[in-house]
């Protein structure tokens, strides 16, 4: 392993719920209610009681509302 090989960063596919409060500025119940009804992307149980989100996901979420505000389709 060469020195610049240790400065990539490894980002997960996943984001957990908060980091998803973070990413959006919703509450946590917010999204939760949200991904309930089909208006937010569906969550996925990891190990235990974590709850996470397809990172791809929420991130098309976030830009689809921004294109929303934006008027653009």
């Amino acid at each position: 392993m060469t020195k610049s090989d240790s400065n990539i960063a490894v980002i997960s596919p996943f984001v957990l719920l908060p980091e998803a409060v973070t990413m959006t500025e919703c509450p946590r119940s917010t999204i939760l209610k949200y991904s309930k009804i089909g208006q937010f992307p569906k969550t996925i149980r990891l190990l235990g009681n974590r709850i996470a989100f397809v990172r791809a996901d929420v991130q098309n979420w976030i830009d689809s509302r921004v294109n929303s505000a934006k008027g653009v389709a």
